[in-house]
């Protein structure tokens, strides 16, 4: 029996002292205040105002309003601080405006009915800060008002931990980063709208979590919301425009090489190059965050890796180089042979052959998963770039762009995972990803035969019923178009109609669809993903700026030179073209530099000079055909080779 009451003693006392805790944790509410920034009036424990400072030392509860010209609101204390912002306006021309140096958890509550403004200098006194809303700590943002930020040092708001937005109405102007979380990014809810000069409107360095709200998110020079770790959107409404990628994970966490690493050379290798990188490479625009490591543009060859085939072996016999007719011993007009890992895959353009797969823990935890949410992105890149898996389960995601073909609109490391929602994205030809799941639904590639200009309205109908399951007209020029949802039925013939003619018609199976005359230049998930994939003896083509370029006779291999048709190519370029028949010469100028070709002659003239080919321009067909990368490059024009669609790239 004392045992019992012993026990029934004990767990009294720590009942009580469980609730002494959970008070005693809550105390902070009881130091309530308000903070007057007209008059420097303040009330509550642990709170003055000196020099066009506020100084909060002990945790509280604290309406703010008032104007304040050129100071701020500082935090330091061991305990949790809310501010509740009540028409304050609060401007520092040399840190933030308002400064949690240190705080259990910090709160700002933006009083419904209210409009708020934070403002911060171009130069900061104590650069331990870097945004006009900054706290060291865990940072909590609701409430029904409107908060307006300007980050002209870097970011609108920072948080070296956590950063959580359940509701407001919050306007966001920045030059770096409009919302910076070092941990943790997530909003439940509100309206946000921020535009980013140099950074990213939103970007954390663990997790993004997307639950509600309505995000307007505009980047003028780099990626829209970037997560180092995983992404995970669930609700809301997106709107986003980025110069470079719309939304993409990893990119700053991808340094070491063999731990989970961004591979940093991408492509395959063009005949003629014989295992040499090409010396014109240049960085993609939007510049590198700190960490990074410059890319090569896509499509180009590392110089370590000497042509290897795709499996990382090469031939003993072969050293980086095809013997003249022959094809190497694994291929045979067959796909690669190559081994893969479940969760990896091989990158056909972007990734950078052997070294373009990751493993699994890599994979997951640079994921984007998309599981509903109305979801709308315009990108100068692309349009979903995840370093790790990628995996969409529901929602609505409507992408325009890229419109260069070295990027495409979704694009994954790991495995591609299409499981629900619907998906429309338009964008150039050349550097688009399958799915390699994709058992829930169909999903159709469709590839055109020419870009069309920017609002063409592209349409898919049941060609029995004449029932439309899809209408969109891209805000940008596309060649390639991709739909998917419950809409589209295996089993049931469709057309493809652009600008109201019919272009296209298919009977959609389950899983990837290919549609067109082109195929894309990237497959997912285990071994190669996608139908309709090329075969590796068909005909060579060529696309200029993500155009298909057309010729009357078929491209040729000659001493692993490419050659193809003269006057196609040459316009294709924006080059003149004249034809001496006397002397079976071809003579192309472009801003200044004339180029000279001799049928027969190895020995072409640049601006006079003499020059050597890899192989003499033909007659065939009654068609003059040349080598396709020495007159691009010597017209300034990149090209890329991609070896798994025998398809080059010209921008």
């Amino acid at each position: 029996m004392r045992k019992i009451f012993s026990i029934i003693l004990c767990v009294m006392i720590s009942l009580s002292c469980s609730a002494c805790s959970a008070a005693d944790s809550e105390a902070w509410k009881n130091n309530t205040g308000k903070i007057d920034l007209n008059s420097m009036t303040v009330s509550g424990s642990g709170v003055s105002a000196s020099n066009d400072t506020v100084t909060i030392t002990k945790g509280g509860d604290f309406e703010v309003s008032g104007t304040l010209s050129d100071g701020m609101i500082y935090i330091n204390s061991d305990d949790k601080v809310k501010l509740r912002l009540s028409g304050a306006s609060i401007t520092n021309n040399d840190g933030p405006a308002i400064y949690f140096d240190n705080a259990e958890k910090a709160f700002i509550t933006i009083t419904e009915g209210t409009e708020n403004t934070l403002t911060d200098g171009k130069t900061y006194s104590d650069e331990n800060a870097d945004g006009a809303l900054f706290s060291n700590d865990d940072l909590e943002i609701k409430g029904g008002g409107k908060l307006t930020i300007s980050g002209n040092y870097k970011h609108g708001i920072a948080g070296d931990d956590d950063v959580a937005i359940e509701n407001g109405t919050i306007t966001i102007t920045s030059y770096e980063h409009g919302i910076k979380a070092n941990d943790k990014l997530w909003v439940s809810g509100g309206e946000i709208t921020a535009v980013s000069e140099t950074g990213k409107p939103m970007k954390a360095g663990v997790e993004v979590l997307i639950d509600g709200g309505t995000l307007n998110l505009t980047s003028t020079q780099s990626e829209g919301i970037e997560s180092k770790g995983t992404l995970t959107i669930n609700g809301g409404e997106i709107n986003l425009t980025a110069a470079d990628d719309g939304i993409n994970t990893g990119m700053e966490n991808t340094t070491e090489n063999g731990n989970g690493a961004e591979p940093q050379m991408q492509g395959g290798q063009p005949p003629e190059m014989n295992g040499q990188a090409q010396s014109n490479a240049q960085q993609p625009q939007g510049g590198f965050e700190p960490g990074q490591t410059p890319q090569m543009l896509d499509g180009q060859m590392p110089p370590e890796m000497n042509g290897q085939m795709p499996d990382g072996q090469v031939p003993p016999e072969m050293s980086g180089q095809v013997p003249d007719g022959q094809t190497p011993p694994e291929m045979n007009g067959d796909m690669p042979r190559a081994s893969f890992e479940p969760g990896q895959r091989h990158r056909g353009m972007r990734g950078g052959g052997p070294e373009g797969m990751i493993d699994e823990e890599t994979a997951a935890a640079h994921a984007i998963t998309i599981n509903g949410g109305k979801i709308y992105v315009n990108a100068g890149g692309d349009g979903i770039d995840s370093n790790g898996n990628l995996t969409i389960n529901g929602g609505e995601l409507t992408i325009d762009g890229p419109t260069n073909a070295g990027n495409g609109s979704l694009d994954a490391q790991g495995t591609f995972a299409l499981n629900g929602g619907t998906v429309i994205a338009a964008s150039a030809a050349g550097m688009n990803q399958n799915p390699s799941v994709c058992e829930n639904q169909s999903y159709a590639a469709i590839n055109l035969s020419a870009s069309q200009t920017a609002g063409t309205e592209i349409s898919i109908r049941e060609t029995a019923s004449g029932n439309e399951i899809m209408k969109y007209a891209p805000s940008k020029a596309y060649q390639t178009l991709i739909y998917s949802s419950d809409k589209l039925k295996a089993g049931t013939e469709y057309a493809v109609y652009v600008g109201g003619e019919q272009a296209e018609t298919f009977t959609a199976q389950s899983g990837v669809n290919q549609i067109g005359t082109a195929a894309f230049g990237m497959f997912g998930g285990r071994g190669f993903g996608g139908r309709g994939m090329r075969d590796l003896n068909q005909e060579i083509t060529v696309f200029v700026n993500g155009s298909r370029v057309n010729f009357q006779t078929a491209p040729v291999t000659r001493n692993d030179t490419t050659l193809v048709g003269f006057r196609a190519i040459l316009e294709a370029l924006g080059a003149s073209v004249t034809w001496d028949d006397a002397s079976q010469t071809a003579t192309a100028e472009k801003d200044g530099t004339v180029i000279t070709m001799t049928i027969g002659s190895t020995t072409a003239t640049i601006n006079g000079e003499p020059a050597e080919m890899l192989a003499a321009p033909e007659l065939i067909n009654d068609s003059t055909l040349i080598p396709v990368r020495f007159i691009s490059e010597n017209l300034g024009m990149t090209v890329d080779w991609d070896e798994q669609l025998k398809q080059i790239n010209i921008y």
